[in-house]
């Protein structure tokens, strides 16, 4: 039968004793209610499946960290909601979960799996890999790739996917971004760490669900935003759209993985200066076409009069920074120089008042939620996320592992990803491993990761 007639989706009834509340008003954006996010974690490893999914869950039949835990709905009014159940059981699961068994396969055997990035064997700063070989390893028909994949299902909002093979365990978590940011997992890892390791008791208590501290964020700014006079309007954003939709929305994108250890890159603004020098989209020297550098900047530490001390925050709790210069500064001027304009944008835009200001220009749109845009219609945007505080390569599972060890166990590779689409332009500074290997990752039009591979090999660092 043709689909005309076909009905309209529908959620799962509503359980009358669940625990709901509304999403907080900057987690429900545009940006975060549309993006799934997925983090590849590979361990050197045989680990056992089902203790890390009962550990996992543990942690999220926690108070607090039960929010983790709620199905996403929809109110009469549109309106998503979390949906929180007042007891995890079979039927209505802590933590979305599955697993795989390869176990008779070697990780290097595996088509997917044989794509795992390593770095050089020179120091030399090199593009390692492409993570969408890893697509087979971190989806499955299971695995949500939508909102809708959430509200019409019985799904929590936190999964954990397993893929063993007998030398190699591969842990995929996996979340819609409006559930938390980069900072609240990093501390849902350490409170993994602590029940796997038997201490629970160590595991700090969350802000209750209802504890929304950015409630009343931008509604009284005492003050103008910084780059208020370069705030785009809907007509300059949209101008903008269109000179760069081909790059954004037809050019084919490639995803690359990126690796490079050197003393001098320890502070992060000197890392994306070098990123930014090596992905200016090779205009004359002289250029004044207008660059901006978009960085993601978490408010927490700014907001300590709004979060108690000690208890974690699961939501989203950041915006952006940006920086504004020609792209003759980034070209012609020393290493240094957008990274000291970079300190001066955290120093200018980075206060208590300017993210006030900051989410007083979000409050505008409230349908959309989106982030205000600075520059103008002419610029090249190049966008960072900095997840490095996430202390992603310290988790350490080796309490899951099947023959008992003595040393921690560590990941060896870490990778995050996102659907259903992906940000041209965007890198993500992953973090720092073991061995002092710095690792991003991110998309760029065709061609373009080719221009930044020369340049690295024409650059002395």
């Amino acid at each position: 039968m043709l689909g005309f007639f076909s009905s309209a989706p529908k959620a799962p009834r509503r359980v009358p004793v669940d625990l709901v509340v509304p999403v907080g008003f900057f987690d429900d954006t545009i940006i975060f209610r549309t993006f799934v996010l997925y983090t590849l974690f590979v361990f050197d490893d045989v680990l056992e499946p089902q203790k890390l999914r009962t550990s996992l869950e543990h942690v999220v039949s926690r108070p607090g960290w039960n929010k983790l835990g709620a199905r996403l709905r929809r109110n009469d009014r549109g309106e998503i909601e979390h949906h929180i159940p007042t007891i995890f059981s079979q039927d209505h699961l802590a933590v979305g979960f599955d697993h795989v068994s390869l176990d008779a396969l070697a990780v290097e055997d595996h088509p997917g799996a044989s794509c795992i990035p390593h770095p050089p064997l020179n120091d030399r700063p090199a593009i390692v890999g492409d993570p969408d070989n890893l697509s087979a390893l971190i989806y499955s028909n299971g695995v949500p790739r939508t909102l809708d994949d959430y509200i019409y299902t019985d799904r929590p909002q936190l999964g954990l996917r397993v893929v063993s093979f007998k030398n190699s365990t591969i842990v995929v978590l996996h979340w819609i971004h409006l559930t938390f940011d980069a900072t609240a997992k990093g501390t849902l890892l350490n409170a993994w760490m602590l029940m796997l390791q038997g201490r629970e008791n160590e595991i700090p208590e969350p802000l209750s669900p209802h504890e929304y501290i950015l409630e009343h964020c931008g509604k009284n700014p005492t003050e103008p935003h910084v780059l208020a006079e370069h705030h785009m309007s809907k007509f300059g954003l949209v101008w903008w759209l269109l000179q760069n939709s081909y790059n954004l929305m037809f050019k084919k994108q490639e995803h690359r993985v990126r690796e490079m250890r050197d003393p001098i890159l320890e502070q992060g603004d000197i890392l994306v200066d070098w990123v930014s020098r090596l992905a200016i989209a090779n205009p004359p020297e002289d250029s004044e076409k207008p660059f901006a550098v978009q960085q993601a900047y978490e408010w927490r530490p700014i907001l300590k009069d709004l979060i108690p001390e000690k208890r974690p925050f699961l939501s989203n709790c950041v915006g952006f920074l940006v920086t504004l210069m020609p792209a003759k500064d980034v070209l012609q001027k020393p290493l240094s120089h957008l990274a000291a304009q970079i300190r001066r944008s955290i120093k200018e835009q980075g206060s208590r008042e300017q993210v006030e200001a900051y989410t007083s220009l979000i409050r505008l749109d409230p349908a959309n939620r989106a982030p205000p845009f600075f520059g103008s219609s002419s610029m090249q945007l190049l966008m960072f996320s900095n997840w490095q505080k996430a202390n992603m390569y310290g988790t350490d599972l080796s309490a899951a592992a099947v023959t008992p060890r003595r040393t921690p166990l560590r990941p060896s590779y870490v990778q995050s990803v996102q659907g259903p689409y992906n940000f041209s332009d965007g890198i993500i500074i992953v973090e720092k491993d073991a061995e002092g290997n710095y690792w991003l990752s991110g998309n760029r039009a065709k061609g373009l990761w080719g221009m930044m591979r020369k340049k690295m090999e024409d650059e002395v660092i």
